[in-house]
């Protein structure tokens, strides 16, 4: 391969970790609206309880808060994910940036 397809080579990894990066500030911002629907959740929920009339509606409220809380979790868990994922590809791809400078300069 020429020097000038490496080049681009190279433009096109680069391009690829704009593209990560870019993913993973969607992921952030994913995760801080879920944070803020949970913390809109927690206000309803407490209201909900302190309005509650018997037992068994505090019951039912304290186990569907759970089930939204476990729910919040995997969320916040799956978009953590994404973004390991996401860093892991950017290291790959400046692992090959590294190759394909070796190989330049090589062909000098």
């Amino acid at each position: 391969m020429s020097k000038e397809s490496i080049k681009r080579q190279i433009e096109g990894y680069k391009r690829d970790i704009d593209r990560q990066k870019s993913s993973i500030a969607d992921c952030r911002e994913n995760m801080a609206k879920i944070r803020i629907r949970k913390s809109r959740d927690a206000e309803t929920y407490s209201r909900r309880l302190k309005t509650a009339n018997s037992t068994a509606q505090k019951h039912s409220i304290r186990a569907q808060k759970k089930r939204d809380w476990d729910h919040y979790s995997r969320d916040l868990q799956r978009e953590r994910d994404k973004i390991s994922k996401c860093r892991e590809k950017c290291k790959d791809y400046r692992e090959d940036i590294k190759r394909c400078r070796e190989r330049i300069k090589r062909l000098k």
